[in-house]
């Protein structure tokens, strides 16, 4: 009895542990280039995290990609420190 308790316990802390995820979440910045059309990779990453600068290339604000593999859909707002 006293076994299946120690089991039980380390099981239970194992499961219980919390994963460490990395606090920001950097993703390719896309410039729109108009309704139905490819959106420009800017070849940059950006950060999804709230920050003080919006993403921008050139003069352009940059985005990310709201369908994962649909370059028409550059609507995320991306931001940068």
């Amino acid at each position: 009895m006293p076994a299946i308790a120690i089991v039980f316990a380390v099981a239970a802390a194992f499961a219980t542990q919390s994963e460490e995820v990395e606090s920001t979440t950097l993703v390719p910045a896309y410039i729109p280039q108009g309704f139905g059309q490819p959106c420009q990779n800017t070849l940059m990453e950006c950060d999804t995290e709230i920050k003080d600068n919006i993403c921008t290339y050139g003069d352009q604000d940059a985005y990310g990609l709201a369908n994962d593999g649909d370059l028409t859909s550059c609507s995320v707002d991306l931001y940068r420190d």
